[in-house]
This record gives C-alpha cells, sequence and structure tokens, in this order.
C-alpha cells in the first residue's frame, strides 16, 4: 500500500476554498488521495430481512496521510468491498477505472460520479440489511450538483442510502447504486475549490461572477470553461445577466489545452458567426472565468481555425473594485471619512447630508451621488445639484440603496414589496418582485455592480435572506428575478444585511444571547463570524476583514481573526459605500 504526505495538499486550498496560483499539481494529486465516501442507494430494496450492525466510519480531522485507492481485495465481504469502493472513488484518473473495478459490468456502465455531490457533517454508519443489502446512512446539510453549485440548507438532515449486492466468479461486487459521491466537509474543503465563471451585466460595464465547485485535478479548465458556455445560474437569467457566447456554442475539442499559461479553446461552429465585439467579450468572459487556474493568455479557434479577436479593447468590463477602506460615518454635524485625526468632509455632499437631517447615507463610487434617508423620506443628493431633492416621502422607511446607474431604491419597513427605484429626474419605477407584502424588511441593499438586490426580511415563515438578479429595460430597472437565491439564515431575528464584496453578503441578527454576524458565500458556504454584542447595523466592503458593525453605544467595530475589535470610532451611523 503506497502512501504521501496530503498536508501540503490542504494548506493550497484558500480559506475561501479557491486556490492560489501554483497549487495545481498538489491539488491534482489530493483530489485522487483524499480519502471520502461515495453517495449510492438502489431501487427495489427489500424491505424485510434480518438487520446486521456494521462500523461507525470515521475520519480524523488532521490526518498526515492518505492512502493511495486499490481494486477489491480476494474474499472481502460486502462491507469490506464498500469501504475500499468509498476510498477508490476519490479518484477519478480513468474515468474512476479503479472504483469501477469494485461494481459489476453493468453498474459500472451506468454509474455516474459527477452527477452530484452531497457533503456529509460527522461520521456514516454502515448497516448491513439481508444477504445482500448494505446501508449507508450519512448526515448532510450541503451538495454540489451536475453544474458545480454549491446548496446550503439551514440545518443537516439524515439520509439513508442502499447499494445491492451480488457475486462475480465467487466474488462480492455492487450490483446497484445511485449517482453520485459524498465527501466529508474537511475532505471537501482540501478536494473541492470555487471558481467564479464571469457573465456580464446588461450594460457590459461589469463582470458579474456566478461561482461554482469542482474538483482540482488536470480537467479543470476544460470544466470551467464548459460550465461557462452552459449558460449562467437560473437565478441569473431572464436578462439579469448576459453571456457573448452565441446560442448552442460548445467545446469542439476536450480537454481545453492549457501550457505555460496559454489556454488554447476550440469551439463548436456557432461561435463562427460571432461578431468583433462579440468575439472580445467572449475572450474576456474566458480569461476572466480561467483565472483561478493560472490562464494568463487565450487563443480561439472554430474546429482548429484560429478564430481572430482583432480588437480585445472593445471588451473592458470591470470586476467591482473594493471600496475606500476608510469607514464613512456621521458623527453630530460631520459627515465623512473617518480618519485618526476626525472626519474628512466629502466635497459638496456633506453639508447638504447633515442638512436635511441623515440617519442612512449610500454613496456611489466617485463620491458624485449619494441616497439619503432624512427626516422627511427619502433624498438624492449630487455634487451638481444645487439643493438635496426629496424622492420617497413615504412613512417608516428603510436605509435607501443606490445602483450604478443613479437609481435610488427605497422601500418602507412594512411593505417589502413596495419596491421604488426612483431617478434623479423624480420619476418613479415600481420594482416587480415575488417579496411578500406582508412581514418586515430590515434590509435592501444593490450590489455594487447593479446587476443584483440583496434583502434581509423577517417573515410569517421565519427569516429570509434573499439575493436576486436586477432586471432592466432600456438601463431601467422594472423587477427582480423570477428565481432567487435563498441564503440559509438562522431563526435569529434580522437586524441589517450588507454586502461584503462581489460574492459574499453578511447578516447582523439578534436573539437572547446576544448579536452575531454571518457570511454567506453567494454559491459557497456559511461562516459563523462570532458575536459583536449591542451591534446595531453593519456595513461591509472590500473583504471579511473590512466589515464594521456599530454598536448601540455608538462605538464602531471591526472584523478581525480574533475577533470584534474596538477601532475607537464614535459614530451617530455608518454609511454604505457602492
Amino acid at each position: 500500500m503506497t502512501v504521501i504526505n496530503a498536508a501540503r495538499a490542504r494548506r493550497a486550498v484558500s480559506r475561501r476554498g479557491t486556490r492560489r496560483p501554483g497549487a495545481r499539481r498538489i491539488a491534482t494529486a489530493a483530489l485522487a488521495l483524499i480519502t471520502a465516501v461515495i453517495l449510492a442507494g438502489c431501487v427495489g430494496i427489500p424491505s424485510s430481512g434480518q438487520v446486521n450492525g456494521g462500523g461507525v466510519i470515521t475520519e480524523i480531522d488532521d490526518f498526515p496521510f492518505a492512502v493511495l485507492p486499490s481494486g477489491p481485495q480476494q474474499d472481502a465481504t460486502q462491507q469490506e468491498i464498500l469501504t475500499d469502493f468509498m476510498q477508490a472513488a476519490t479518484s477519478p484518473e480513468g474515468n474512476y477505472e479503479i472504483a469501477k473495478q469494485f461494481l459489476t459490468a453493468d453498474a459500472a456502465e451506468k454509474w455516474n460520479p459527477n452527477a452530484h455531490l452531497l457533503i456529509r457533517e460527522g461520521s456514516a454508519t454502515l448497516v448491513s440489511r439481508g444477504d445482500a443489502v448494505v446501508d449507508y446512512s450519512v448526515s448532510t446539510r450541503a451538495q454540489v450538483d451536475s453544474f458545480g453549485q454549491y446548496t446550503e440548507l439551514r440545518t443537516a438532515g439524515s439520509t439513508r442510502l442502499s447499494f445491492r449486492f451480488v457475486k462475480v466468479a465467487g466474488q462480492w461486487r455492487i450490483s446497484e447504486l445511485a449517482p453520485g459521491t459524498v465527501l466529508s466537509r474537511d475532505n471537501f474543503n482540501a478536494v473541492f475549490a470555487s471558481h467564479a465563471l464571469y457573465f456580464f451585466d446588461p450594460s457590459y460595464r461589469y463582470l458579474i461572477p456566478d461561482v461554482r465547485w469542482f474538483p482540482a485535478r488536470s480537467s479543470i479548465a476544460t470544466r470551467i470553461v464548459s460550465a461557462l458556455l452552459g449558460g449562467q445560474a437560473s437565478w441569473l437569467q431572464g436578462g439579469g445577466t448576459l453571456t457573448a457566447f452565441p446560442q448552442g456554442t460548445e467545446l469542439a475539442t476536450v480537454p481545453v489545452d492549457v501550457r505555460s499559461g496559454l489556454a488554447t479553446v476550440d469551439l463548436s461552429k456557432e461561435a463562427g458567426a460571432a461578431s468583433a465585439v462579440e468575439r472580445a467579450r467572449m475572450q474576456q468572459q474566458l480569461l476572466a472565468s480561467l483565472g483561478t487556474v493560472s490562464v494568463s493568455t487565450l487563443t480561439m479557434t472554430v474546429r482548429g481555425a484560429p478564430l481572430t479577436v482583432a480588437n480585445p479593447g472593445l471588451s473592458n468590463a470591470a470586476v467591482t473594485p473594493d471600496v475606500d477602506s476608510a469607514p464613512l460615518v456621521r458623527k453630530d454635524d460631520k459627515f465623512g471619512f473617518a480618519t485618526v485625526d476626525g472626519i474628512d468632509s466629502v466635497s459638496k455632499l456633506s453639508s447638504q447630508i447633515v442638512a436635511v437631517g441623515a440617519r442612512a447615507v449610500t454613496m456611489a463610487r466617485g463620491q458624485t451621488t449619494a441616497a439619503v434617508l432624512g427626516a422627511a423620506g427619502v433624498y438624492i443628493v449630487k455634487v451638481d445639484m444645487v439643493d438635496p431633492k426629496l424622492l420617497d416621502p413615504r412613512k417608516d422607511l428603510i436605509a435607501p440603496s443606490l445602483d450604478v446607474s443613479g437609481y435610488v431604491w427605497s422601500v418602507p419597513a412594512d411593505n417589502p414589496a413596495a419596491i421604488h427605484a426612483t431617478g434623479a429626474d423624480g420619476v418613479v419605477h415600481e420594482i416587480t418582485s415575488g417579496l411578500p407584502a406582508a412581514g418586515k424588511i430590515v434590509s435592501l441593499d444593490v450590489s455594487s455592480d447593479g446587476a443584483r438586490l440583496l434583502a434581509y426580511l423577517q417573515t410569517d415563515a421565519g427569516p429570509r435572506l434573499q439575493v436576486a438578479a436586477i432586471l432592466r429595460r432600456d438601463g431601467v430597472p422594472t423587477a427582480l428575478g423570477a428565481t432567487s437565491v435563498d441564503l440559509p439564515v438562522s431563526a435569529e431575528t434580522p437586524v441589517d444585511a450588507t454586502w461584503v464584496d462581489d460574492r459574499t453578503v453578511a447578516t447582523l441578527s439578534t436573539s437572547a444571547n446576544g448579536q452575531s454576524v454571518t457570511s454567506f458565500a453567494i454559491g459557497g458556504p456559511s461562516e459563523s463570524l462570532g458575536r459583536a454584542d449591542g451591534a446595531v447595523s453593519i456595513v461591509g466592503g472590500g473583504g471579511t476583514d473590512q466589515i464594521r458593525v456599530l454598536t448601540s453605544t455608538g462605538t464602531v467595530l471591526q472584523s478581525r481573526a480574533s475577533g470584534w475589535q474596538n477601532t475607537f470610532i464614535a459614530a451617530d451611523f455608518l454609511a454604505t459605500q457602492q
């Protein structure tokens, strides 16, 4: 039996799950070596017969070695075959040729290990039932589907899966099993990595991430490109985001060839009809999406013939940049960026913001426009306007948001469905959405790219944290996407929510035990950021270490590895920077 040290492979995975440059070969080895278990099930399992208890499958959290899988052992029992099969299925080499040795010929032909992945919590248990069935019980709260899309539930659920066995030439083999695999949480973090596929917002000014999860192995570039050509996740479709690839475009040659940072992507004939602008956009989508596998240059072909991109500059969409690291605050009669020397005012805006009795502010990138919740409602304040303009005088409005096109978003706390997006011209656009008219909404935040909306609500069914695509007509926001992402928030009472970066959001919630902060990767796992006692609002931007909360006593706390630390900045409120 061969063993190798796997510690380096595990360290190659960053905290968010994206692999650092230079870790590809280590990560590929890790996939073939990390011990895991395989999701399986079958139909027609007998409901009667003797039940024999089996052993509990456990994994050491910080194991120093991993075992190279081997084929079936002579005269192995059903449970031994199943255990070894689970281990062998961690290696995809040769289309899982080692794992398929544990199956009958018919089962090996039908089994699809890439159909989906369950991420188990804790240990799994094997129990023999009857003469030819072994049940496998597991607790899980997250899964990855065949498109690489990660879904997490609020709480873990229990699943029992079954394997049927027959003897082939006197040896036990698995004859029936469901498609897919299972990994423990630790092994998932070590073996899988997140990769953002990039699509365009409707204006083609920004690249919008659609996060997928793939095992690290030699075919990772192929999987990324195939997923990109397959299109965006359902909640980003319907006009919320766009792709430059002509409909029906597929890979004509696999795998995608990557050598010394150069990727050659051979596309089907549909790509040949793309215009010069579309070719530039196709190239930008590919380069951005392949960035996590150290691709820096790209050649596109159509069935082997070069697909020329005469002017790559025709597509210059941007990934949303980080915001200014200095907190934007109001304290007494001052508004601006908090520094060690006090508060630096925002030219031509600060005095107007204070003048309307500001209680909440969202400021545009470039510091030319602000959406302000003041004494009489929601205002827009602009450097080229003489006075603030009242846009929404409705009662009980929550903190407004502001999108990249200058529309101010506002909604009453007691009517989540009554969202307005109002331009500087004062024209109100009612937003059609699936949000309930009943309940309470505590926060409404447009992403910095203007393509998505984050809403945190308290409903009759409990708290909801929802991310939806923003649909526009001729640039004017009209509706939210028909489907959305519902993130697995706890049952704690919602207080506030914020965008952390272009693919992460965070919530502030409260319970009898105090106030808690949780981050949620859109298309990835959630993470507790600990208690922030006394917190009443939260503002993000620029990564987890830039999240700040404001306490009821006016103290600004900042997220650090050791917990929530006092910044020694005092404020009446924290403003959001777009």
